[in-house]
């Protein structure tokens, strides 16, 4: 039988934090620059984007996964979220233009345009809200479609703020706030629980 498969994000703020988790749990990795899979005592390590974990969890393409609370509820997977990992502490916010006299998503005109990399969840939010938006997806830069014409709004991370202060933007509702969680394949845990367990306790 293949060892238990887990994957960590290969770069971003989630990154050096999970490398230095499972050391710290007794699995020493050998990486290189180039490597997307390695060995760590009994496990394998994969190397992958923070957003595509959750749906290699889903998928059973790996056992085991690190990645943000917010990536699993976009990705919309079914999978068990074992532990709160407790770093890479974000929030998703809605901001609008800080010259702008809006300061609550409902004070934004219906219809709003809203620019996000976060289609799901910012669709769910303003649906319970009970306010009709039109979303645009976009990846990347999202902070620049107010600016372009091309949304009235965004949807975006946010730690300290900064990024948004510096591109004219100012934050008017709070929609979540996440951390790094480690995931697991429902079909893995029944079948594997003795070895994924032990995973587990030593990561916490």
């Amino acid at each position: 039988m293949r060892p238990i498969r887990i994957a960590i994000p290969s770069k971003g703020r989630l990154h050096k934090p999970s490398l230095n988790l499972l050391a710290k749990a007794g699995f020493k990795i050998e990486t290189t620059s180039r490597t997307y899979a390695t060995k760590a005592n009994d496990l394998e390590v994969i190397f992958a984007r923070a957003a595509d974990i959750p749906v290699y969890v889903h998928f059973g393409a790996v056992d085991m996964g690190i990645t943000g609370h917010d990536l699993v509820l976009e990705k919309g997977v079914d999978v068990y979220e074992f532990l709160d990992l407790g770093f890479g502490w974000c929030k998703m916010v809605v901001a609008v233009p800080e010259n702008s006299n809006i300061n609550s998503v409902y004070e934004l005109p219906q219809g709003s345009r809203i620019a996000t990399s976060f289609p799901r969840i910012t669709s769910s939010y303003f649906n319970g809200l009970g306010l009709k938006i039109e979303v645009v997806e976009v990846e990347g830069a999202v902070e620049i479609a107010p600016r372009l014409g091309l949304a009235n709004a965004i949807v975006d991370l946010s730690t300290t703020g900064r990024t948004l202060r510096e591109n004219g933007l100012k934050e008017i509702a709070v929609i979540l706030e996440a951390t790094a969680r480690l995931i697991c394949n429902k079909v893995s845990f029944r079948v594997r629980e003795d070895e994924i367990t032990k995973i587990v306790e030593a990561l916490k």
